[in-house]
């Protein structure tokens, strides 16, 4: 992780960089965000699949995780709880899905962008959630 300061419109920012194997993450003023690098994009077969990683937002401790794997979760359910600089940062599912991985437990310390929850979509495969339909005999 680097750090640099900016200046925008006369006021200082101090910012965190931190290069990934897919892109990079920048943190400001406790916001995340991960730019892609597009050379890695993946145009291949099974490239449409969805995956979705939680990275955590700024180097912390983990106080908690409420998932596991193969657990089917809808938008917003609470993955986990990351604490820094005294603050509990709630990391929140962005959409429905399937939690492929979990890389992190209760006690960990983690640096800013590293994966700690890993989606899949689950929607169009219904073995994947684990529902099963029955037919009329």
């Amino acid at each position: 992780m680097s750090w640099i300061a900016i200046e925008v419109d006369g006021k200082v920012h101090r910012v965190a960089a931190a290069r990934g194997r897919d892109g990079i993450w920048i943190s400001i003023g406790g916001r995340s965000a991960f730019y892609p690098d597009p050379r890695r994009q993946s145009t291949g077969p099974g490239s449409a699949a969805i995956h979705d990683e939680i990275r955590a937002p700024m180097t912390g401790k983990v106080v908690a995780v409420h998932v596991q794997v193969g657990e089917a979760v809808t938008e917003g359910t609470l993955l986990a709880i990351l604490e820094a600089m005294k603050m509990e940062y709630r990391l929140v599912a962005p959409r429905a899905g399937l939690v492929e991985a979990v890389h992190c437990r209760a006690g960990d310390l983690v640096d800013l962008g590293l994966p700690l929850v890993r989606l899949m979509e689950s929607a169009s495969d219904p073995s994947i959630t684990g529902s099963t339909t029955e037919s009329p005999q």
